[in-house]
């Protein structure tokens, strides 16, 4: 709100009188109004206080604005992830834009202002020296030398830093009570009696402040727009099978959309055109003239991951949209904001449910039911695992009246062989005692058995019928694998399957 800028303001957790204040402004903090504190003995030190609680989706929208405007000055930029509303920008290279860094540091004033933020520009020669100073001082800085910021960063209270990237409330109220309240003074303590006194952050702390942590800059670039092309062949102008078009595009879209934690606020549909047949100018070389564009939008009541809701928006705007030509070509583009747990929940349910993918099943059953009609029940089966000691038993076929839920099969290092059984062994040939040419497996175009595994041996079948077998795997010289078995009761040759 506004008349929060010109009065005692606070940020709290919660608001209920012992809610604890997150963030304060100058005039709070004059008022000896501090992080940590609770709501109500806030409002016991200044009656005039403002305060109000601020979502962290609203911080998150809030970052992602003023990241886009700062880059506007630097390509680097970079929030920081602990402490909402403090930005690293890279300075270097940008000499032949701005030959004096004091304009540059304004013009960043300026445009803060202009978008109706107050904000703090430092420029130094210190990651942290910089927060520092721009978390205690206002206006904008440009520090020539080392020792003038060592000289301001000295006169920087304790209370004035954050508590993510400064002391914890605990530990600067002891401090206080030392008389301890500036980082010059917090600096003159010896390191190590710190950390036994008052814990890792106040030692981290003394660390950052004596530059003696290196923290090179970790510019976050900005997300590529989220968008997809589809050429049409031919070009068409019916609304259904545009509709299809889009369809396609949507869903992929939607999953990357979700892949980032996203969720859609608007969809932009962009169609190009084709040339009609008379213009004679697209057949010269020097003619370029861009093809005619149809563009239009879509915004949700709020921001979705539902499939059906944006198709059902699409279809109305494509029914309201007049084309003028054919299009040869759509480009669906997704305006984005941070997704909530909800609905990513959502999205996880549909996802698992079948009802985000392209796979219909009931579609899919419907067509089994056909081929079922036309071919026998026979004719549309699923294979199943059995417990039992011979190969070809191991699978049993059932009758299959159903597809199954799609899932994504587990990452494999390596493609693995498939065995592929026949229904019925092959009986081959006696392997003979002495094998001049080798071992002839039946088809002269195979050529010789070069090598052999085995024997892997299976028996069984007492209770039926002795079966007792010894399986091997061999290779022949044309590169075949088969699966071959010698059959000790009947003292013959097999093959089983082969391997590819």
């Amino acid at each position: 709100m506004p008349d929060c800028l010109e009065n005692p303001a606070v940020v709290v957790a919660e608001d209920r009188p012992q809610g604890v204040v997150r963030e304060v402004n100058r005039l709070a903090r004059a008022a000896r109004i501090l992080p940590g504190m609770r709501y109500a003995a806030a409002l016991a030190l200044c009656a005039d206080l403002r305060a109000g609680v601020v979502e962290a989706r609203d911080e998150t929208l809030a970052a992602l604005e003023l990241a886009e405007l700062l880059r506007q000055f630097s390509p680097r930029v970079e929030p920081s992830s602990e402490e909402p509303g403090v930005f690293w920008l890279d300075t270097a290279g940008l000499g032949l834009l701005w030959p004096d860094v004091r304009v540059w540091a304004r013009a960043v004033a300026d445009a803060l202002r202009l978008a109706q933020m107050r904000a703090a520009v430092v420029v130094g020669h210190a990651r942290f020296a910089t927060y520092a100073v721009a978390r205690h001082f206002q206006g904008v800085h440009v520090i020539e030398t080392v020792e003038r910021q060592a000289d301001l960063v000295d006169r920087v209270h304790l209370a004035s830093l954050g508590a993510a990237l400064g002391l914890p409330p605990a530990a600067r109220d002891a401090l206080a009570m030392l008389g301890i309240h500036t980082l010059g003074q917090f600096l003159a303590l010896p390191a190590e009696g710190l950390r036994e006194r008052h814990g890792e952050p106040a030692w981290s702390l003394h660390q950052r402040a004596r530059d003696r942590v290196a923290e090179p800059l970790r510019p976050v670039l900005p997300a590529a727009p989220l968008e997809l092309a589809r050429d049409i062949a031919p070009p068409d102008d019916q609304r259904d099978r545009l509709l299809f078009v889009a369809k396609g595009l949507l869903v992929e879209l939607l999953r990357r959309v979700a892949d980032q934690r996203q969720s859609v606020a608007a969809l932009h549909l962009r169609l190009e055109l084709e040339r009609p047949h008379r213009d004679r100018k697209r057949d010269d070389p020097g003619y370029r003239e861009a093809a005619p564009v149809v563009e239009t939008a879509v915004r949700a009541a709020e921001p979705t991951l539902y499939e059906p809701q944006w198709l059902d928006l699409l279809r109305i705007r494509l029914d309201a949209t007049r084309l003028p030509a054919r299009a040869e070509r759509m480009t669906l583009r997704a305006e984005t904001q941070p997704a909530t747990a909800s609905q990513l929940r959502l999205w996880q349910l549909l996802a698992e449910a079948g009802g985000l993918t392209r796979r219909d099943l009931a579609k899919g059953a419907e067509a089994l039911a056909q081929l079922r009609a036309a071919f026998g029940d026979e004719a549309v089966v699923v294979a199943s695992l059995q417990p039992c000691h011979l190969p070809e038993a191991q699978v049993r076929l059932h009758p299959a009246h159903a597809l199954p839920s799609p899932r994504p099969p587990e990452p494999v290092p390596e493609l693995p062989l498939v065995r592929r059984l026949r229904s019925a062994p092959l009986r081959m040939p006696t392997r003979p005692k002495h094998e001049p040419d080798g071992w002839l497996l039946g088809d002269w175009r195979m050529g010789a058995v070069v090598r052999l595994w085995g024997p892997f041996r299976r028996s069984g079948g007492w209770w039926v019928r002795q079966v007792q077998r010894d399986y091997h795997y061999a290779l022949t010289e044309r590169g075949d694998l088969l699966w071959v078995f010698y059959d000790e009761v009947r003292r013959l040759w097999f093959q089983a399957g082969e391997v590819g």
